[in-house]
């Protein structure tokens, strides 16, 4: 039995609606651009479905989302698992975490997870999230990929210890350096970790080479929580508390304030980074408890390294962890930072060298990103305050409306982070109305509907094709029981919306079969409401499912079905505007006209679809000049670029 395994087994103690919105559509240089149409928008069949399911774990080789293949699994926490994901378009790997359960409480807890991870900023020692994507009831965390594997897998395979005794603490020192480093930059962005452990650090390679190429990078957010939600800035001194509390986290590495549930500050990770320091010093944790920190240290002080390759512990370090284990947080080192200059001193005292690697600062913006709680999407198109929805399903449940300040989370400081902030009180509210609608209170079903649409544009915002589909999914559900079933007639041109809507989402995706069947869908209720209805308030919008249909019937081969369909849509136009003076659409009339153009010259057509081109150009240029419509200046950035001479 080695010092270590005498302590084992000692344990902690646990104790509205939306009216004359606009949805996009997507020109023939592949921009989104912006289509007509009223309240509720996106359709049935013809959408790829997900190929993987939340009820079971996913297996290597298994299709997720259309584009990305299961390579393995990478481990296990508290929160949830992830796995090692590959894109088949583009080859790049991303660590993918799912949550373990999709109850309401974790979906939730998940959902908070993700908004503090995507509001992180690019740093060399912490794991940025890329994005994000819904699949059924769960949403899935992409992560950067970090190859080395994590420090624990570095300790228990002796991979830390290589080259010697002194090359060994070089590299275990360097480690705890830049390991503190990006905690630091955590707590200065207000967040306390909470779940801090050498399997949540994971061991990047760089061009340091002076340094051994070792980055190891702060990873798993699931507790991490903003001290400011317990009335602490991110300026404020060192030690001054945070008021978030959990009995979350690793028994092994836990604070005494964390094993009594008491509230907690960045001082518990100071504790559990002092004792994931020890266990790089022991060799691996065979203890349960990180109550047992001070006793495992004085063991360890005592009685030295239990393996002949693992190099003893500097006498500076050891009063350096003492500070981080004592029992008072407000007696604890002062902060990690401090923790850091200390570590320089010890490497130049044992290597005979100044530490040389850069540690950059993290970037820490003093008020939330310029535009990051903007509800409108690139086009312009907006949504409606989720609060508002809430209040609203509250007043409807006979409760106080007063009560959604304290069902919603804290805001994004990014844009990201706003996003994700934004579906999280949209799940609250969708939540309520499902359960009155389920309820039998059937005149909230329209509510149901138009707010799953303004959900699905955030989800669109946010890249998140997949979940906008399903939001879209329950939308149609819901009209089209009311349209086709109990003949709510008054509601087919939302149906028609969600079904054109729908389709731009599937497209997005690849799947232009789906999204033409889906047009279609759209194109039959709008010609009958506009041709047999006589609803010329309509008209503009068939003319955009008309235009949206052909650049998908083109993307599938059929240049001359998209020239038939792009005359339809141009036929209404130029009437609306020649015969209606509707002087507002000539700058679609102009758009319409430079696409079509372009798909003549596809056809061999040369000189007519210049000369459409070319005449566009001069009425974009006029239309930019007098309204600045940004959608507008997209498409001429286009039409110059085809219209350029090709280079010498």
């Amino acid at each position: 039995m080695n010092w270590l395994e005498k302590l084992k087994g000692k344990t902690g103690r646990p104790d509205a609606a939306r009216n004359g919105q606009t949805e996009q559509t997507r020109g023939a240089d592949g921009s989104r651009k912006q289509g007509g149409g009223t309240i509720v928008r996106g359709g049935a069949e013809g959408a790829k479905l997900p190929s993987a399911r939340r009820a079971a774990d996913w297996l290597a080789g298994q299709q997720v989302l259309d584009d990305f293949v299961v390579e393995r699994t990478l481990g296990e926490g508290g929160m949830g698992k992830v796995y090692l994901l590959r894109s088949r378009t583009n080859g790049s790997r991303f660590a993918v975490k799912r949550a373990k359960g999709f109850n309401e409480a974790e979906r939730r807890g998940f959902l908070a997870e993700l908004q503090t991870w995507i509001d992180l900023p690019e740093h060399a020692n912490l794991v940025p999230c890329r994005f994000f994507r819904t699949m059924d009831s769960e949403i899935l965390i992409f992560a950067e990929y970090v190859e080395g594997g994590s420090l624990v897998e570095w300790i228990d395979s002796r991979r830390l210890y290589e080259g010697g005794p002194k090359q060994a603490l070089e590299r275990m020192l360097d480690i705890a350096i830049q390991f503190a480093w990006g905690l630091s930059c955590l707590h200065e962005l207000g967040l306390v970790h909470q779940d801090v452990k050498p399997g949540n650090v994971l061991m990047s390679g760089d061009g340091e080479t002076a340094l051994q190429g070792v980055r190891p990078r702060v990873t798993d957010y699931g507790l991490t929580r903003m001290r400011a939600a317990g009335g602490e800035s991110p300026t404020s001194g060192p030690g001054r508390g945070a008021r978030v509390s959990t009995v979350g986290g690793s028994p092994a590495y836990w604070s005494p304030e964390q094993a009594s549930g008491w509230p907690l500050t960045r001082k518990t990770d100071i504790w559990s980074w002092g004792v994931s320091v020890l266990e790089m010093f022991s060799g691996g944790a065979t203890w349960e408890s990180g109550l047992a920190a001070e006793e495992l240290l004085e063991f360890c002080r005592r009685n030295g390294a239990p393996d002949k390759a693992i190099p003893s512990m500097p006498p500076r370090l050891a009063v350096l962890l003492r500070e981080c284990f004592r029992q008072d947080p407000q007696e604890r080192l002062a902060s990690l930072s401090e923790a850091v200059n200390r570590l320089k001193v010890i490497y130049r005292e044992f290597l005979g060298a100044d530490y040389g690697r850069a540690l950059t600062r993290v970037e820490r913006a003093a008020t939330p990103q310029t535009g990051a709680s903007e509800r409108r999407d690139a086009e312009g198109t907006a949504w409606a305050d989720p609060r508002v929805w809430l209040e609203k399903a509250l007043r409807a449940a006979g409760r106080d409306p007063a009560e959604a300040a304290a069902m919603l989370g804290q805001r994004g400081a990014t844009r990201r982070g706003e996003l994700v902030a934004e579906i999280a009180a949209y799940d609250e509210a969708k939540r309520l109305y499902l359960r009155l609608v389920g309820e039998g209170r059937k005149e909230l079903e329209t509510d149901l509907a138009t707010l799953c649409v303004d959900k699905a544009l955030v989800h669109r915002t946010a890249a998140d094709e997949h979940g906008a589909i399903q939001e879209y999914d329950q939308a149609i559900a819901v009209l089209e029981r009311l349209v086709n079933r109990e003949g709510r007639r008054e509601l087919a041109n939302d149906l028609a919306m969600v079904y054109m809507n729908k389709a731009i989402a599937v497209s997005a995706l690849g799947d232009n079969r789906g999204a033409v069947a889906l047009y279609d869908q759209a194109i039959t209720i709008w010609e009958r409401l506009v041709n047999q209805e006589g609803r010329r308030e309509l008209a503009n919008d068939l003319a955009t499912v008309y235009q949206n249909k052909a650049i998908a019937v083109r993307a599938l081969g059929d240049n001359r079905g998209a020239v038939a369909l792009y005359d339809r849509a141009f036929a209404i136009l130029e009437r609306l505007v020649n015969q209606e003076g509707r002087r507002e659409l000539i700058g679609d009339l102009a758009r319409m006209k430079a696409y079509r153009g372009d798909v003549l010259i596809a056809l061999g057509e040369r000189a007519r679809g210049l000369e459409e081109m070319r005449s566009s150009q001069k009425v974009l240029e006029a239309e930019i000049a007098r309204t600045g419509r940004a959608d507008l200046k997209q498409v001429l950035t286009w039409l110059q670029q085809q219209l350029a001479p090709p280079p010498v």
